[in-house]
């Protein structure tokens, strides 16, 4: 009897229905509503929320405090979803076991939207650090300054850049190099040491004979390294010496030079007719005047030269040494006649001739040194008036090199 009464509350129960109320069922639609509003706003405050939490940890806080934006952001999603539990337990108590059981399960498929925010924020802190690196080093207005940690690197050593040969040279050159933007220099010459910065020229005069060595750096800290070297080889000496009185031994303007010199090539430049170019001895034909200016050159064994430079005051014109005035009635023979001293002494083909200057006739012509004007004029047989003027002209069949082929001049009877 037991177990039939049990039976019919049972069968009683399973069959039970509550009645239908429609006005509460539409109470509980809206109050769904209203909590799906208010859990997506919460969403979206919290979102904000942890943005702006990472950027305050990226301008404030070091990179260490990001692990407690974390946390932080995690606490206040926890606690943003509490009211849904509050919902949940009213909506149990005014709905049926099955509607509830679908509610939960509603519910469960939104509470697992609102976890899955967090991994969003969790990346914005992460990249935030790294994306921007932070300096603590500020300049004086506070603002970080941006400071190179990776210089750049120091040029290798490269002697072929600045040098292109080590040829020997000679004493007296002067050695020039560019300067160097790989490398800092170094000169041993003639016991001393010579530095050289980067971009500075090295120009140095070889006054001694001996070696000249070159060293340079790779570097502000980088080990000196041998270049190369080069000889200074000897030049040869010499000396000039010029006795600047005319000369006028053979009938030519000469003045005399000499040279000093051992093992040595001689040869000889000048601006005015020299009569020798080699060997230790030359001489310059004074034809004009004006300034003569002599070299001499020696070149020696090691193929270095040496040179010596001198300038000569030449004070008048060459004219065949001939006098202006004669008298015939002279008893020295060298002033009783005229013919230019020069013709006597050279030996060389000429032709004088006496002009009268009214109206140029001739007076007088002669092709031999020893047969001279003695002051008649040829078209009358008679002696010239004395106190006057005549013209001279010489003309020279074989002048030398550099000499005029044709001189004249005045001439006066006393």
């Amino acid at each position: 009897m037991k177990d039939g009464l049990e039976n019919s509350f049972k069968e009683a129960l399973n069959n039970f229905e509550l009645p239908y109320d429609g006005q509460a069922w539409e109470s509980l639609s809206q109050k769904l509503s209203a909590k799906k509003w208010y859990q997506a706003s919460s969403v979206k405050w919290s979102a904000a929320l942890l943005v702006a939490v990472g950027l305050s940890a990226y301008f404030v806080i070091n990179s260490s405090n990001s692990n407690t934006a974390k946390l932080t952001v995690a606490k206040t999603t926890h606690q943003e979803t509490k009211p849904t539990s509050s919902l949940v337990t009213i909506q149990k108590e005014t709905a049926n076991t099955s509607d509830v059981q679908k509610l939960e399960t509603k519910e469960n498929g939104e509470r697992k939207q609102l976890e899955e925010v967090p991994p969003i924020i969790e990346f914005i802190s992460e990249m935030i650090p790294h994306s921007i690196p932070l300096n603590n080093e500020n300049d004086m207005n506070g603002v970080a300054t941006e400071t190179s940690v990776n210089p750049e690197p120091t040029p290798s050593f490269n002697g072929s850049a600045v040098i292109y040969d080590f040829k020997n040279r000679c004493q007296g050159e002067t050695f020039q190099l560019e300067g160097s933007r790989y490398n800092e220099r170094v000169v041993t010459y003639a016991g001393k040491t010579l530095h050289f910065t980067y971009n500075e020229a090295i120009s140095l005069k070889l006054n001694e004979v001996g070696k000249v060595s070159i060293s340079g750096n790779s570097g502000p800290y980088g080990q000196y390294e041998f270049m190369g070297s080069f000889d200074v080889n000897p030049a040869p000496s010499i000396s000039l010496t010029i006795d600047r009185n005319l000369n006028y031994e053979d009938g030519l303007p000469k003045i005399n030079m000499s040279v000093d010199a051992t093992d040595a090539q001689l040869s000889w430049v000048s601006n005015v007719k020299l009569d020798t170019y080699q060997g230790k001895t030359s001489n310059v034909l004074a034809f004009e005047k004006g300034i003569a200016i002599v070299e001499v050159q020696a070149l020696g064994a090691a193929g270095c030269k040496s040179k010596e430079k001198e300038m000569i005051s030449i004070s008048e014109d060459y004219n065949l040494l001939a006098v202006n005035a004669f008298n015939p009635q002279s008893m020295d023979s060298r002033n009783s006649s005229f013919m230019p001293f020069a013709l006597t002494i050279r030996q060389t083909p000429f032709k004088l001739m006496i002009l009268d200057p009214d109206n140029g006739g001739l007076i007088f012509q002669s092709t031999d040194a020893s047969n001279a004007w003695d002051g008649i004029d040829r078209r009358d047989g008679k002696m010239v008036p004395s106190n006057k003027a005549y013209i001279w002209k010489v003309v020279l069949q074989n002048p030398v090199a550099g000499e005029k082929g044709e001189y004249r001049g005045t001439i006066v009877r006393m």
